[in-house]
């Protein structure tokens, strides 16, 4: 198929055998093989000393000149294939003035004179090649610098010459036709393509191109058509297939532009920009377990391409594939060893399969630097937190961890030992976890949430004086949190201490929150506290609704309906409250007084 001339590539194309003569004959190698870059000479010394020493030789002595310019010659190759087309072109400038008529070293210095933008210097070299030697490809090069110096009229000339004497030139064909469509000569350009086509049978470009230009003027339909024939003439021409895709995905028509390119892979399974498309669409419609297969093929296309990799390694992960997940991002960190990301999913996906030291491992990996290394320490945290609990010897390690990134790092200090005191809550040892928000009371990072939990724990362990002033703090800051309302108002309720201030606080907090179901059944077991059953009964059932899992609220429920004498139901909603425990205190709790209920005499209207 034909791409786009690149200059890069060009000099492939113009090597042939070279005249220049090789001879082992000794003599002074004028530069000593000495690079402009790697000696830190500036281009005016480097042709200083060339000018010296070709001036140096007698024009007589042909075997000396000779081997100058061989030796020059090499080290332009050189240049050239490092990339330093300022330096090859100087070595190939000099190598003309020993081989003046040498057109295969002329055709090489032109290329770098093209790479170094010397476009005007190129065309007359370009265009006396060209005129001794009537070569293809030497036309093609200079119809494009002509281009690029934005003289039309005389690229469209050379290449009218090319198709004059190689009529089959599918370069220059498709370029002039373009030169012409650019010109809004449309029906020229179609004129010249057909023509070109008649004589090059089974040749989809040409088709491709009309449809370009039909895009160019608009004619999405036409296009569309000329596209299709291009791909009945050659199924396997990418471009054709990628044109009419895009004509699709464009219209929204995704389904069209998948069967497009899903059939185009079939002849050519590893085309990269199909594969890639392809991808795009399935992201893009959010059928992710459709994108895996394409872009496995694509990354063992281009292993190279990181993002790639990451993409489909979170694919994987989605698809719970943790195995494939990891050996991806294994692959992805030999390449970016200290990539936070990276580090971060890995200790992720660990997590995900109960690999916890590895966890541990890859989170611990994440430098203090990334934006990563909070998360990272958090989880860190947590996944020792959940060994602890499983194994009793485990408990020194988080602490220890807790301890020594807390001391360290201010931004993680709050968050660490507030997890710490969650677990010394759950392990019962209430008093150590109010050591610990003790510890970081004063932390700018302390926030209302903390202060709540503070006075949670304040309370378990009857400090009510204390809860009840870290509370108070937060309403003067706040005093329109409702759960700081309900906390003071039940904590007064439960005590039995003024219970109208409890009654005020409570109301407050259902009036700024409705529908919490916690500070509704508050309002419902300050009217249980006073006797008033049947106000109580309707709040905590409005309770119950809200959140009918808490065991707290359906045991009210169930003491509720027993003083109200309605013992069925109570005993429904204890059983119901026995189904919720979540701690052997709870259950005992429930039992005692579902017992009790057991003893009380049944009517039978009940």
């Amino acid at each position: 198929m034909l791409k786009k001339l690149s200059y890069s590539i060009l000099i492939a194309g113009l090597c042939s055998c070279s005249s220049i003569v090789k001879t082992k004959v000794k003599t002074i190698d004028p530069l000593k093989a000495v690079s402009i870059k790697q000696k830190g000479l500036d281009k005016l010394s480097i042709q200083e000393r060339l000018e010296r020493e070709y001036a140096s030789i007698d024009p007589s002595d042909t075997t000396k000149l000779a081997f100058f310019a061989d030796e020059l010659y090499m080290k332009g190759s050189d240049a050239s294939l490092r990339g330093d087309s300022e330096e090859a072109a100087l070595f190939f400038e000099y190598v003309l003035k020993v081989k003046k008529e040498d057109n295969y070293v002329q055709k090489r210095y032109a290329v770098e004179l093209i790479r170094l933008n010397k476009l005007s210097e190129a065309k007359e070299i370009l265009a006396s090649l060209y005129k001794s030697e009537n070569s293809e490809k030497v036309g093609l090069i200079l119809a494009g610098v002509h281009t690029a110096l934005k003289e039309k009229r005389e690229a469209q000339l050379v290449y009218l010459s090319i198709l004059k004497d190689f009529p089959s030139s599918e370069e220059a064909c498709v370029f002039l036709a373009k030169s012409y469509s650019l010109e809004s000569k449309f029906k020229k350009a179609f004129s010249l393509l057909n023509k070109c086509e008649r004589s090059s049978k089974g040749k989809a470009i040409y088709s491709f191109y009309r449809g370009k230009i039909e895009i160019a003027r608009g004619n999405i339909k036409s296009a569309q058509k000329n596209f299709k024939k291009s791909l009945r003439v050659d199924p396997t021409y990418q471009q054709a297939a990628i044109g009419l895709g895009a004509i699709y995905e464009e219209e929204k028509k995704f389904a069209n532009a998948l069967e497009v390119y899903e059939k185009f892979l079939k002849k050519s399974p590893h085309a990269y920009a199909i594969l890639k498309n392809v991808i795009q669409i399935y992201f893009a419609l959010g059928k992710y377990d459709k994108v895996i297969p394409y872009a496995e093929r694509l990354s063992n296309i281009d292993s190279s391409d990181l993002n790639l990799k990451v993409r489909l390694g979170i694919l994987y992960a989605d698809s719970k594939r943790y195995e494939d997940a990891k050996g991806i991002f294994k692959e992805i960190l030999v390449a970016v060893p200290k990539s936070d990301k990276v580090l971060y999913y890995l200790g992720t996906l660990y997590q995900q399969t109960g690999e916890l030291d590895s966890a541990i491992g890859y989170y611990s990996r994440v430098p203090e630097e990334s934006s990563l290394f909070h998360e990272s320490n958090l989880q860190i945290a947590q996944l020792l937190q959940a060994s602890a609990i499983e194994q009793k010897e485990a408990k020194d390690k988080l602490v220890s961890f807790v301890n020594e990134r807390a001391d360290k790092h201010t931004n993680l200090r709050v968050e660490l030992r507030v997890l710490l005191a969650g677990f010394y809550e759950n392990e019962g040892a209430l008093e150590s976890a109010v050591d610990e928000m003790e510890k970081i009371k004063n932390e700018k990072t302390f926030n209302e949430g903390h202060e709540y939990y503070f006075a949670a724990l304040l309370e378990k362990i009857n400090r009510f004086d204390r809860a009840k002033e870290v509370i108070e703090g937060i309403l003067v800051k706040n005093p329109e949190n409702p759960h700081a309302l309900n906390f003071l108002g039940y904590s007064l309720l439960e005590r039995g201490e003024d219970l109208e201030r409890a009654f005020y606080l409570i109301s407050k907090a259902v009036e700024l929150r409705p529908d919490d179901g916690y500070i509704r059944d508050s309002l419902g077991w300050y009217y249980y506290k006073i006797g008033e059953y049947e106000k109580a009964l309707v709040e905590i059932k409005k309770a119950w609704t809200l959140v009918n899992t808490d065991v707290v609220i359906t045991k009210h429920l169930a003491m509720t309906y027993a003083k109200l004498k309605k013992f069925t139901k109570a005993k429904e909603f204890y059983v119901e409250a026995l189904k919720n425990c979540k701690v052997e205190s709870e259950r005992r709790d429930v039992l005692k007084e579902l017992s009790g209920l057991e003893k009380l005499r049944l009517p039978a209207s009940q």
